[in-house]
C-alpha cells in the first residue's frame, strides 16, 4: 500500500506527537461523494517519528502522496498512502481451513455533525443493513469465498461532534477513538463520519501490538457509503468490505504491481493498477502474467456494484492474520 494510484484506496501511518500520543496516520478510501473534499488530505510532516515494531515500518512525510480519481461528483480520493507493512505471521499459524468460523463483535459509532442526513446522522435501519452487507461479503454471499467470519452487532452509539465528523486532522481521529473504541483486539469498531475527504481507512492487525498506537484499530467509513448512501458508485456497503479486508490483513490486489506477491496471496493475479469504474468481464489485463485482473475483488478499487469477492486464498490469510495478531492477544 504504498504506492500512488488514481482512487488511492489506502491507509497510510504516520507517527507525529500529539496530545502525548504520537499521531499515526491510516488507511483510507476515497469519498466520492457530492458534499467531500476534492483534495487528497495533506499528511503532517513536523516532529516525525519512526517505530520499527509490530510490522511498521520507519515513517516519513506524506504530503502529497494521495491520489484524486475521476471527475464531477464521482471525483474521489480513495484511501490515504499506508507506510505501514501488512505482516507475515508464523508458519504453522491457526487458520487457512475450510472448517474455519469464529464471530467478530462490532461496535459501530455514528458521529454526526447533526441529527440531519447531510450532517452524517444514520438510522439504526442503515446500521443494520451496513453490518448485514459486510457481513455477506465475508461469507461468500455475492459470489466469493467464505472465509468463515461472521458478525454480532455488539452496539450502536450515536455522538454529536463536528471536529470528530470532519476528521480534518489526525487528531480529531486519536480524540474520537480515544473516547469512543470498546472492545478488545478481536472487536471491529466502526466510525461512520464525514471521512475527511476519503471513502474510508484502516489499520493492518499488527497494530495492537503496540500499546501506543492500538487505541487507532479499527474501521472509518464515509457515512456516504452505506447502502443507499450519497456516495455514488461506491453506496452499497462494500467500503466497509474493503476496509474491513484490510483490518484482518489483506493488502490490495495491486500491490506491488507486476512485481507479483504484492498482497501475499497466491489466487489473486497479479494486478498493474487499480481498477476504476466496472470494466466488463475479462477486458482488463494489466500484467502479461496469466489471469485477468480481478476487478471483482473487494481489494480492488472497483465500483460497489463490480465487488462479488474475496478469495480462497485472501480467506486463508484472514484467518491467519486473525489467529495469531488478534485472538492471541485479545
Amino acid at each position: 500500500m504504498h504506492r500512488t494510484h488514481t482512487r488511492a484506496r489506502r491507509g497510510h501511518l504516520l507517527a507525529v506527537a500529539a496530545a502525548g500520543l504520537a499521531a499515526l496516520a491510516v488507511s483510507a478510501s476515497p469519498a466520492a461523494a457530492h458534499n467531500v473534499s476534492h483534495a487528497a488530505k495533506a499528511s503532517p510532516s513536523s516532529a516525525l517519528c519512526a517505530w520499527n515494531g509490530g510490522g511498521f515500518s520507519s515513517l516519513d512525510a506524506l504530503a502529497g502522496r494521495s491520489a484524486a480519481r475521476g471527475t464531477g461528483a464521482d471525483f474521489a480520493v480513495r484511501e490515504k498512502a499506508q507506510l505501514m507493512e501488512d505482516t507475515e505471521v508464523p508458519t504453522g499459524t491457526t487458520g487457512g481451513t475450510s472448517s474455519f468460523t469464529d464471530t467478530i463483535d462490532v461496535y459501530f459509532h455514528v458521529v454526526a455533525a447533526g441529527k440531519t442526513p447531510k450532517q452524517g446522522w444514520v438510522s439504526q435501519d442503515h446500521v443494520d443493513e451496513q453490518i448485514s452487507a459486510l457481513a455477506l461479503s465475508l461469507s461468500g454471499f455475492y459470489g466469493g469465498y467464505d472465509t468463515g467470519f461472521k458478525l454480532r452487532l455488539a452496539a450502536t452509539d450515536y455522538t454529536i461532534n463536528k471536529a470528530w465528523f470532519d476528521q480534518a486532522t489526525f487528531s480529531d481521529e486519536v480524540a474520537m477513538k480515544s473516547a469512543l473504541k470498546r472492545g478488545d483486539s478481536t472487536d471491529l469498531n466502526i466510525y461512520s463520519t464525514s471521512g475527511g475527504g476519503y471513502l474510508g481507512w484502516a489499520y493492518y492487525p499488527s497494530i495492537v501490538t503496540s500499546n501506543q498506537y492500538r487505541v487507532l484499530d479499527g474501521v472509518v467509513i464515509h457515512y456516504g457509503s452505506m447502502p443507499g448512501g450519497s456516495v455514488r458508485n461506491y453506496n452499497l456497503g462494500f467500503t466497509a468490505s474493503h476496509e474491513t479486508g484490510h483490518w484482518l490483513g489483506l493488502a490490495h490486489t495491486f500491490e506491488k504491481g507486476c512485481i507479483g506477491g504484492g498482497d501475499h496471496v497466491s489466487d489473486t493475479p497479479e494486478q498493474g493498477v487499480p481498477t476504476s469504474g466496472c470494466p466488463a468481464d475479462n477486458t482488463q489485463d494489466t500484467c502479461s502474467t496469466p489471469g485477468w485482473d480481478p476487478i471483482h475483488n473487494y481489494m480492488d478499487y472497483s465500483y460497489d456494484r463490480c465487488y462479488t469477492q474475496f478469495t480462497k486464498g485472501q480467506g486463508d490469510r484472514m484467518q491467519k492474520q486473525w489467529s495469531h495478531w488478534r485472538l492471541g492477544r485479545a
